[in-house]
């Protein structure tokens, strides 16, 4: 299809999705939300911050590609890194230190709710949606971030019965917040550098994630045991936040303990509805070991549907053993997306999963199970309702109701997008894996696996990036679970 086509099918497809939201009863969202300190750096930002430091030291850590931030020169040169690149990026800091000085020679422009359940709970309720949210650390700044709604609650077990309240009437006085910080930069500034000169490509972001000690990925035991009696009220999971899980803890506890403690409540909500779609939206992970456990014990058998942007596809296909391949995603070259297509179709098969959903800057790929309940057109209305949307919070820096979501509409079909499809395209028909006809409306059918493909919206002057990952995989989600059968 042609852009202009595609604009007609997408007003289709928004329309229809917006009438069958009613039918999702409710998710489950868990586990990590945070405050995200927003800070949109210019280059007089850059220049200053580079005069607080060494800059020799920032220039090692350039080669030596910091993992983890425990300085201001760590910082530094990830932040010159993503921004030579382009490329979001999301580094760990288990220290207060890099908040304090980041808080003391920058500052921030706002603060609003992060964390991808965090984010993904306001927007689904935020839509319509009636969602309970889950966040082990829940404090009372953090309760403040959520959306004040009827239909977004949070489990209780007072005496014994489990109850759902509003956040601001579940936080434990106890509990502190957890804050992160995200550099957000544009496309066209320039930096200098040890006498080096590049302009950045493309707005992007760095995120400062905050993993302090307390952080830990489980659900108090007395809301463990009545996780089934949820099942009145949800047919769909989103989980999240794996990342912070550490490979050892000070209390002797390992990775493996907490890895446990995730699939036992995946199986307690099965336990209450055998029917329940689990969808667990990935991110960028540094630990191999952990990114490799996550996928082979959580995601693995028991979980239905997995969200991923192309770099999280080249990191989980590495860590699988696919590491020639996951090298060909990452690649600028002309057959980078027919890479994400076929790396796509790995997960489906490796992790045993019923649907993979990978989002890119100007379209969507997503790979199917055969016996998914959910039909290829489906699909396809779902995943245009997810750009809709994802365009609407580009554009407008929030959703504040489903009505909000219209304003996607208007945004243009991505030129580039289209042109990116057309060479997978090219790719399938000359080998013979799905015919022009398919392709050209978007829902290819092959004897293994079902795939749809899509050209996105893409705002040129977003209001703002954070966060559109999670709003493109929870609008998605929400549409697909619309459409079961």
């Amino acid at each position: 299809m042609n852009i202009r086509e595609w604009e007609f099918v997408y007003r289709e497809s928004y329309d229809d999705i917006c009438s069958s939201l009613d039918n999702v009863k409710g998710m489950f969202v868990a586990y990590n939300s945070n405050i995200d300190a927003i800070k949109h750096v210019s280059e007089e930002d850059i220049s200053m911050l580079l005069a607080q430091v060494d800059q020799n030291e920032v220039q090692d850590k350039l080669f030596e590609y910091p993992r983890q931030i425990d300085s201001p020169s760590d910082l530094m040169a990830r932040l010159i890194i993503a921004m030579r690149d382009g490329k979001a990026a999301e580094v760990p800091t288990n220290t207060t230190d890099i908040h304090e000085w980041l808080t003391d020679h920058l500052g921030f422009d706002n603060a609003r709710m992060g964390g991808q359940a965090g984010i993904i709970s306001n927007l689904l309720a935020s839509i319509g949606q009636n969602v309970i949210t889950y966040v082990p650390w829940l404090s009372a700044e953090q309760a403040e971030y959520f959306v004040d709604s009827d239909n977004l609650l949070f489990p209780v077990v007072e005496g014994d019965q489990l109850r759902l309240v509003r956040p601001r009437d579940a936080y434990d006085p106890q509990n502190k917040s957890k804050v992160n910080w995200i550099l957000e930069f544009s496309k066209g500034m320039g930096v200098n550098f040890k006498g080096e000169h590049f302009i950045v490509p493309r707005d992007n972001r760095l995120i400062i994630s905050s993993r302090p000690k307390w952080i830990r990925i489980e659900m108090v035991p007395e809301l463990y045991e009545r996780i089934p009696s949820l099942q009145a009220n949800i047919d769909g999971a989103l989980l999240a936040g794996y990342q912070m899980i550490k490979e050892k803890y000070e209390d002797g506890s390992t990775y493996m303990d907490y890895i446990d403690k995730a699939v036992n409540v995946i199986e307690r909500l099965k336990e209450g509805n055998p029917n329940i779609r689990i969808h667990v939206e990935f991110t960028s992970i540094q630990n191999k070991l952990i990114r490799q456990s996550i996928l082979k014990y959580i995601v693995k058998k028991h979980v239905h549907s997995l969200g991923l942007d192309t770099v999280e596809v080249a990191n989980a296909l590495n860590v699988l053993g696919y590491e020639e391949l996951a090298y060909s995603v990452i690649n600028k070259g002309e057959n980078a997306i027919v890479s994400l297509f076929e790396g796509a179709v790995k997960l489906l098969k490796e992790l045993e999963l019923e649907r993979v959903h990978v989002h890119s800057l100007g379209f969507y790929i997503c790979v199917v199970a055969k016996d998914c309940p959910v039909s290829v057109l489906d699909h396809r209305k779902a995943l245009l309702f997810a750009s809709t949307t994802a365009a609407s919070q580009a554009l407008l820096g929030e959703i504040v109701s489903l009505e909000s979501t219209v304003a996607g509409l208007d945004v243009p079909v991505s030129d580039k997008g289209h042109g990116d499809l057309g060479r997978l395209e090219d790719h399938l028909v000359n080998s013979g894996m799905c015919c022009m006809e398919d392709f050209e409306n978007g829902c290819i059918r092959t004897p293994q696996y079902d795939a749809i493909v899509i050209p996105t919206k893409v705002v040129s002057e977003p209001v703002a990036t954070v966060g559109i990952g999670d709003v493109i995989s929870a609008a998605a989600f929400a549409g697909f679970l619309s459409k079961l059968k």
